[in-house]
C-alpha cells in the first residue's frame, strides 16, 4: 500500500482534524494551568512583600530611620529569601542586602511601584516593591523568585512536551487506524473486483469484530446472495420457459404443417392453432405482468381500495364455475376493510387464488373466502378441501413456472402463485400457505387503513358495489398448476 494513497484517505484526514482539535484542547488546558498556577504564586509573593512593606512603614512612622534600620537588620539575619534596600536622598544605601545596578525612581506621594530585576552579585531574580519614605528616603522590599521562575519554566516545558506528545500519539494512532481501515477496504475492493470478473461465489471476508466494516461486509454478502438467487431464478425461468413453451409451440407447428398441407383446412384446425397461440401469449403476458409488479410500476397509482366488494365480485364471478364442478363456494366479508393499493392487482390476487381452489377441489368439496380485520392488518383467506400442498413444497410453488408433478396434467403455466406473491410483496403484505386438513388455506395479510367514522361516531359500512360482468371483463385469472 502506497503511503501517499494512505494520506488521501478520509480517515487520515479526519485524524489530522482530530490532531488539531486535541492540540488546541491540550494547549488551552496547559494555558489555563499555567496562568492559574503562576497567578496564584504571584499573588502570594506580592502579598508577602506588601505585608513586609506595611510593617516596615509602620515601624518608620513610630521610630524613624534608626528604628527602621534596626528592624531591617533583624529581618536580614532571619530571612535569607527577602531583600531590603534603604537609601537616602542622594541614593546612597544606608542598609542593604541586595545590589541593584539601576532602578526606576520612586513615585511621589507615597505610591508604591512594583519592579522586577536581577540581583547583580548573585544573579538572583527578585520581585520587589519600591516606596518613597518622607524626606528623600527610599525603601525597597523584595523576595527571591527563583522557585517561581523555575515553576514557570517547568510549566512551559510541560505544555510544549504535552502538545508535542499529543500530536505524535494522535498521528501514530491515526496512521494505525487508517492502515487498518485501508486494509479492510482493500479486501472488500479485491472481492468486488473478483465478483466483477465473474466469480459470483466470492464473499466479503468477516473479521468477527461486529464493527462498521463487518456490517458493510454482511450487507454486501446479503446483496450478493440475493443477486445470485435472482440470477439462478432467471436461469430457472429461462429453462422453464423453454421447457413449458416447447410443447405448445411444437404442437402449433405440427398443426400448422397439417393445415398447410391440407387442400381445404377445417375451421377446427385453425381454431386449435389460435387456442395454442393464445396459451403462449398468455404465458408471456403473465411474465410481463409479474415483472411490472416487481418493478413497482403500479405503486404510483395506489389509492384506497375496499376489499369487501372485491370478495363479493370474485365470489359471484366463480359461482357458476364452482356449480359446474359441484363445488360449494362461500364468501364471508361482513364488513368493509380498506387498504392502500391497486384494485386491479388485488382483484387479480383473489381471482388467482379462487381459480386454483375451484380447479383443484374435487366434486362435493367446499371453497371458502373470508375477509376480516385483525388489528392493523387486513386478512384475506381462501381455503379449499382439495389435495393441498405438502409443507416442503409450499415455498417452491411461489417461484415462477414451479409446478408439482401431480399438477402437470392440468392446464396452467405455474405463474399464478408467483403473481400473487409479487403483488402481496409490493403492497407490503405477507403470503402464507397452510394446511386446511384437508386442503390448502392461503392467507394474504396487508396493512389496513384506519376504519372510517360516520357523523354519528359509528363505523361506516359500505354496500357492496359489485358488478360481476364488469369485474370479469377487467380481471382475468392467471393459470397456476401448483396445487
Amino acid at each position: 500500500m502506497k503511503l501517499p494513497r494512505l494520506f488521501r484517505t478520509n480517515l487520515f484526514r479526519l485524524t489530522l482534524a482530530y490532531m488539531a482539535l486535541f492540540a488546541l484542547s491540550v494547549g488551552a488546558l496547559s494555558a489555563f494551568i499555567y496562568w492559574a498556577t503562576l497567578g496564584y504564586l504571584d499573588t502570594q509573593t506580592d502579598a508577602i512583600i506588601e505585608a513586609e512593606m506595611n510593617g516596615l512603614v509602620e515601624q518608620y512612622e513610630r521610630t524613624g530611620v534608626r528604628g527602621l534600620g534596626a528592624l531591617i537588620d533583624e529581618r536580614i539575619e532571619r530571612d535569607t529569601r527577602s531583600f531590603y534596600l534603604l537609601t537616602n536622598a542622594a541614593g546612597r544605601p544606608l542598609i542593604a542586602n541586595v545590589s541593584v545596578s539601576s532602578w526606576p525612581a520612586a513615585p511621589d506621594g507615597g505610591r508604591a511601584q512594583w519592579i522586577d530585576f536581577v540581583e547583580s552579585d548573585t544573579g538572583t531574580p527578585v520581585r520587589a516593591l519600591l516606596l518613597h519614605l518622607g524626606p528623600g528616603f527610599r525603601l525597597l522590599v523584595g523576595r527571591d523568585i527563583r522557585e517561581l521562575t523555575a515553576i514557570r519554566q517547568v510549566l512551559r516545558r510541560a505544555s510544549i512536551y504535552g502538545i508535542t506528545l499529543t500530536l505524535a500519539l494522535a498521528f501514530v494512532g491515526g496512521l494505525l487506524l487508517a492502515v487498518g481501515s485501508e486494509r479492510r477496504l482493500a479486501e472488500l475492493n479485491r472481492t468486488t473486483r473478483q465478483i466483477m470478473a465473474g466469480d459470483l461465489s466470492r464473499r466479503a471476508p468477516l473479521k468477527g469484530s461486529n464493527d462498521e466494516h463487518d456490517e458493510l461486509a454482511q450487507n454486501i454478502n446479503a446483496m450478493l446472495d440475493k443477486i445470485q438467487n435472482l440470477l439462478e431464478s432467471m436461469r430457472h425461468v429461462g429453462d422453464s420457459v423453454a421447457h413449458d413453451l416447447r410443447g405448445p409451440i411444437t404442437r402449433l407447428r405440427n398443426r400448422l404443417e397439417t393445415v398447410a398441407a391440407a387442400e381445404n383446412p377445417s375451421r377446427e384446425d385453425l381454431a386449435e392453432c389460435v387456442t395454442q397461440l393464445d396459451q403462449v401469449l398468455a404465458t408471456f403476458n403473465a411474465l410481463l405482468r409479474i415483472a411490472r409488479v416487481e418493478s413497482g410500476a403500479y405503486r404510483s397509482a395506489f389509492t384506497t381500495v375496499d376489499l369487501q366488494p372485491i370478495v363479493r365480485d370474485v365470489c359471484e364471478l366463480y359461482q357458476a364455475a364452482a356449480e359446474d364442478r359441484q363445488v360449494a363456494l362461500h364468501a364471508d366479508a361482513p364488513r368493509s376493510v380498506e387498504v392502500h393499493g391497486d384494485r386491479e392487482l388485488l382483484a387479480q390476487v383473489l381471482t388467482n387464488l379462487v381459480d386454483n381452489a375451484v380447479k383443484y377441489t374435487p366434486a362435493g368439496g367446499v371453497v371458502r373466502i373470508a375477509l376480516e380485520r385483525n388489528g392493523d392488518r387486513a386478512v384475506l383467506r381462501v381455503a379449499d378441501s382439495g389435495p393441498g400442498i405438502p409443507p416442503e413444497d409450499r415455498g417452491r410453488v411461489l417461484q415462477r413456472f414451479m409446478r408439482l408433478d401431480r399438477a402437470r396434467s392440468q392446464p396452467g403455466n405455474g405463474l399464478g402463485l408467483a403473481l400473487v406473491n409479487a403483488v402481496t410483496l409490493q403492497h407490503h403484505g405477507r403470503l402464507t400457505l397452510g394446511d386446511n386438513a384437508p386442503g390448502l388455506v392461503v392467507t394474504v395479510e396487508l396493512p389496513a387503513l384506519a376504519p372510517r367514522m360516520t357523523g354519528s361516531g359509528k363505523l361506516e359500512s359500505r354496500a357492496p358495489g359489485g358488478d360481476a360482468s364488469r369485474f370479469a371483463r377487467g380481471v382475468g385469472a392467471t393459470s397456476d398448476s401448483s396445487s
